[in-house]
């Protein structure tokens, strides 16, 4: 950005925000006026932010320049998001962004891009976390209550240059959701954890609680984030055929999916609760499905439009977005160059078929809890491929720690559980 100094020059404070292995914003600090002497990063105490042992915990934090924006709720503030690096300057192995990258440009190499389009949905709640609202799916004012600080929320990341399609109430009481538009993955890893921000920070300054916590409230629908995705050649779409509709790229991408999904599902929804909302009767998917226009699908193509393209169905906002992204990407295109065959699509609805026609399908069953998703990713010499073995003994590690605590809760009776789980999840994701 060449005309960063000017811009620098009108400002009192520069963030440095960066992603942690497991999808937490952190941020420091600084006087613009000492830009100089920090434009090329700063050290950090990665022990502290989860990345290293106390004895190993001195690394670096790099500023990516195309990231700049100003936060319009404080514009004598700008955020640049880093990436973390080793001391030296080379890419830490426990970055989850530079692990991304490391995968788009693998894909660049092979003449390919990848672009996604991410869904978020989340609750507004009341200070006593309650629903701030008796709205549903796409009602309007005056059940829509938050409608003005939704709207406020899209203006801010359009400002801060981020691409916004679609904008509702979601099905639950308080519940919202919108959509970006088509871009590269790296671009929306980041746009994600700019809304997150956002969405918390204006929340809080309305004395409101934003919650991306995937199953809050047992017996209303939980929050997912769908991840849309296709890929390009010379900017044309190659998931979509013109006599076919869909294409052999996409099929075999959907076949790479569906063999590493199980072992993804630890990142995918790494959190206890995750499993709390992947449960039948609530358009979250159960099963290792796919099918065209098909909501009750793991992966859904999209049956009202031309351009085609897949969408994730099971993931959710406990999720790191960067890992997420770059899991995805490498199994797709694993299944591309195995060209691997997923099972057999349906359009029925896959919840209520009976369990002889999923088998004669080759549909099974998603990981039905946090345990069985790390005991997947630990067998997985894919996730170890991707990820990289420190980063999958630092996620299997804590993990296990925190599933073994939940069921600690647990044994104590469901009341107890829900709540560990409401005072662990709720206002942190």
């Amino acid at each position: 950005m060449s005309d960063l100094p000017l811009l620098i020059d009108t400002l009192d404070y520069i963030q440095f925000q960066v992603t942690t292995v497991f999808g937490d914003l952190k941020a420091v600090e600084f006087p613009a006026k000492i830009w100089p002497e920090m434009s090329e990063g700063t050290g950090v105490d990665g022990s502290s932010l989860g990345f290293l042992t106390t004895e190993q915990s001195d690394m670096r934090i790099k500023p990516d320049l195309s990231t700049f924006a100003v936060t319009t709720w404080d514009e004598r503030v700008a955020r640049i998001i880093c990436d973390t690096t080793t001391n030296e300057g080379a890419p830490h192995s426990l970055c989850p962004r530079s692990i991304l990258k490391k995968e788009m440009t693998k894909t660049m190499e092979k003449g390919l891009g990848y672009l996604t389009r991410p869904e978020l949905e989340w609750y507004i709640l009341t200070e006593d976390h309650q629903p701030g609202d008796n709205g549903g799916y796409m009602d309007t004012l005056p059940f829509d209550k938050y409608a003005f600080l939704r709207r406020s929320i899209i203006d801010e990341l359009l400002e801060m240059g981020a691409g916004v399609k679609t904008i509702h109430h979601e099905n639950g009481p308080g519940q919202q959701e919108f959509e970006f538009i088509m871009a590269d993955a790296l671009t929306q890893a980041d746009n994600t954890q700019t809304a997150r921000m956002v969405i918390k920070t204006l929340s809080v300054m309305e004395g409101l609680i934003s919650t991306f916590m995937p199953k809050p409230f047992p017996d209303i629908a939980g929050s997912g984030l769908h991840i849309h995705q296709y890929l390009t050649r010379k900017g044309e779409n190659i998931f979509s055929d013109p006599e076919k509709g869909i294409s052999e790229f996409l099929i075999h991408f959907v076949g790479g999916i569906m063999e590493h999904c199980e072992a993804m599902t630890a990142v995918l929804n790494p959190l206890t609760n995750s499993y709390k909302r992947l449960v039948p009767g609530h358009e979250a998917p159960v099963y290792k499905s796919w099918g065209v226009g098909n909501r009750t699908a793991l992966i859904r193509v999209p049956g009202y439009e031309k351009n085609a393209r897949i969408e994730y169905r099971a993931a959710d906002a406990g999720t790191n977005i960067y890992l997420a992204s770059a899991l995805l990407l490498a199994a797709g295109l694993d299944g591309v160059t195995k060209k691997t065959e997923p099972n057999q699509p349906t359009r029925e609805n896959i919840e209520k078929m009976p369990e002889k026609k999923r088998r004669e399908l080759g549909i099974t069953q998603l990981p039905k809890d946090l345990g069985e998703a790390l005991d997947a990713m630990e067998g997985s010499e894919f996730m170890r491929r991707v990820l990289g073995k420190e980063l999958c003994d630092v996620w299997l590690d804590t993990k296990k720690q925190e599933y073994k605590e939940y069921l600690e809760a647990e044994r104590l009776g469901e009341t107890e559980a829900h709540n560990w789980e409401l005072q662990r999840y709720l206002e942190r994701i």
